[in-house]
């Protein structure tokens, strides 16, 4: 190993005196002196331009004597004078004086102006309900609002007729005339079955809009209340029939109530009980089950008596 050594060191040390030796006896061109002749840098020629000197009276202009002088505005001290102007619009022409007399009312005539009060009533409401007839088939429906309709069958199951209460039912006019809330143990409020549908449907009538108003301005009342709508039908048709038209009725109003009125879905519950809570037995005729079609609303307050 200590051979190798040696002999490498002694030949780097010859490789360097060899080196040396050679740049020493080479000689560079361009790092000695050059007599060669060189360009002489470019002369660039400028020409100056002299502008003579003009005397300061030449310079300046002068005006003439005879140039008018800056006009002098005159400002007038009268002040305006302010006048008050009426101005009275013609009073309008009546073809007929007008009555200054109230009118008087005769001693027995309280049974005509009963009677006149009375048919004047049922007229406002017949024109009410024709409106709102029209309404509901002018608006333009939803797409997701359902359409149910019923498949013609001669079977009978509920809606012939309307009748004027239900027996043992608080009518809607009645739970809102309460006022307040409504209390714990609130009986349940029927509405004829004549008034929402035509029979053996499942759609709701023009005519229905006004009950439908009511029953969502009484959910709106009680903010706290959970309502549980139920459709009920007569003794005519078979039960499965009954069944699935009574809850096709309730479900009918619950959307109707959501998408109409704005109601939560999860404040509305329906039940179909089809005839199994009937108030008037079975074995009538169509017009004497008339209570029997019904929607019942069950109003669950959430308190104790």
């Amino acid at each position: 190993m200590r051979k190798w050594l040696l002999r490498a060191f002694f030949m780097s040390l010859a490789l360097h005196a060899a080196l040396i030796v050679g740049f020493r006896m080479k000689t560079l061109d361009r790092f000695g002196q050059n007599d060669a002749p060189r360009l002489a840098p470019p002369t660039e020629i400028l020409t100056r331009v002299r502008i003579p000197q003009m005397p300061d009276e030449a310079v300046h202009a002068r005006l003439p004597a005879s140039a008018a002088k800056n006009p002098k505005f005159v400002i007038q001290e009268d002040k305006p004078v302010v006048q008050d102007v009426k101005i009275q619009s013609p009073l309008p022409e009546f073809a007929k004086p007008l009555a200054q007399d109230k009118p008087k009312a005769e001693n027995g005539s309280t049974d005509a102006l009963a009677k006149v009060e009375a048919a004047s009533r049922g007229a406002m409401e017949k024109e009410l309900n024709s409106l709102a007839g029209s309404l509901m088939k002018e608006t333009v429906p939803s797409a997701r609002q359902p359409r149910i309709k019923m498949r013609a069958s001669d079977k009978a199951g509920d809606g012939l007729g309307d009748s004027a209460g239900i027996p043992g039912r608080l009518s809607l006019d009645d739970a809102l005339n309460r006022v307040g809330t409504l209390p714990p143990g609130t009986k349940p409020i029927g509405v004829p079955g004549g008034a929402l549908y035509e029979y053996d449907s499942a759609e709701l009538k023009p005519e229905a809009v006004v009950q439908l108003q009511k029953l969502a301005e009484l959910i709106r009342r009680n903010p706290k209340a959970t309502f549980s709508i139920e459709g009920h039908t007569d003794s005519f048709g078979t039960e499965a029939y009954n069944l699935d038209l009574s809850l096709r009725r309730a479900d009918s109003v619950k959307n109707w109530l959501i998408q109409n009125m704005g109601i939560a879905p999860q404040r509305i519950q329906t039940k179909g009980l089809g005839n199994s809570h009937p108030i008037v037995p079975a074995g009538k005729s169509v017009e004497e089950q008339a209570p029997n079609r019904r929607v019942e609303i069950v109003i669950n307050t959430g308190r104790k008596k």
